[in-house]
Formats: C-alpha cells, structure tokens, sequence
C-alpha cells in the first residue's frame, strides 16, 4: 500500500504530506530535527520510536558530473542553537558525524519510506543557520585493494 500512495505522490500529488526527517550523530549524542512547524513522533527502521523537533531545513542536491564527488548541502535554523554547539565541537574534535534523512508519508508514521545515509565531510555555523556538507560515499579517499598488504601480515610478501 506504501508503495503505491509513494508513487502517486511523487508523479501527481495527492491529499498526504511528505515528512523529511534529518537525525544528526557523533555516536554519542544524537539529535533529531524535521522539515515544518510542528513536533513529529515518527517510528524508526529499528522499532523504536523518536521525537523530531520542528527545524527549518534546507537541501540542496549535488550537481551530475564524473568527478567522483557527490556532495550534499544542508543548511539547518539555528536560532535556538541546539545543534551549532554539537556541530562546533565535533568539526573542531575531528569527530566522525553521520546523517540520516528519512522520509514519512502523513497517513504511515510508523515505518519512513525513503532512509539516505550520509558522512558529514565540514559545515560551518553563523548566528541563524548551521551548513553542513556531507556524501553518500567517499569513494575517493578510500583505501584499495581494503587490505594493506605488509611483511607482518603477510610473510609471504616480502623478498628475503
């Protein structure tokens, strides 16, 4: 039923509503913020349940090219300053900040219809807005072949 009322709203509309979801993470500390003007108790992939708290939120999708970069933009309101202490701290910590951007239909809160993972690559805070840059995949800062083939590793690899 998810799948065909998903579809219809995405080709011509239709009486439910799109909710966007961002939850932002260090590990530790968690924070969970929606697109609009009111609070929304939404059921997660996991079974659980999570409070987001209204936020203006902005996205702005990365550009079509062959560079190997798919970088997202996403800028947050900032006037209560909930998350612009969090995102301070990480970035200047170096700690690793993963997001997740759910989507919900208005008529099924309990299970989201679309989950994009993302790593936050920088971002930075003013007064009344939090930019953060993030990527579904950094494939260009990965290591190949996964493996570091070393003599303590693998005896065979070095000449004697």
């Amino acid at each position: 039923m998810t799948s065909f009322v998903l579809n219809r709203l995405y080709s011509s509309g239709g009486t439910e509503i799109l909710h966007g979801t961002l939850e932002i993470t260090d590990g530790s500390a968690h924070h969970f913020l929606t697109d609009g003007f009111e609070d929304l108790e939404v059921g997660l992939e996991t079974g659980g349940l999570a409070m987001f708290k209204a936020c203006g939120i902005s996205i702005a999708l990365p550009k079509r090219g062959s560079d190997g970069k798919q970088d997202l933009k996403f800028a947050l309101c900032n006037i209560d300053g909930s998350v612009s202490g969090f995102l301070r701290a990480a970035l200047k910590d170096r700690r690793e900040i993963n997001m997740v951007y759910r989507e919900y239909i208005s008529t099924d809160l309990v299970h989201p219809s679309k989950i994009l993972r993302y790593k936050v690559k920088n971002g930075s805070v003013t007064a009344t807005e939090a930019q953060i840059v993030a990527g579904y995949f950094n494939l260009l800062e990965t290591l190949w072949l996964r493996y570091n083939y070393i003599g303590t590793l693998f005896p065979g690899m070095r000449y004697q």
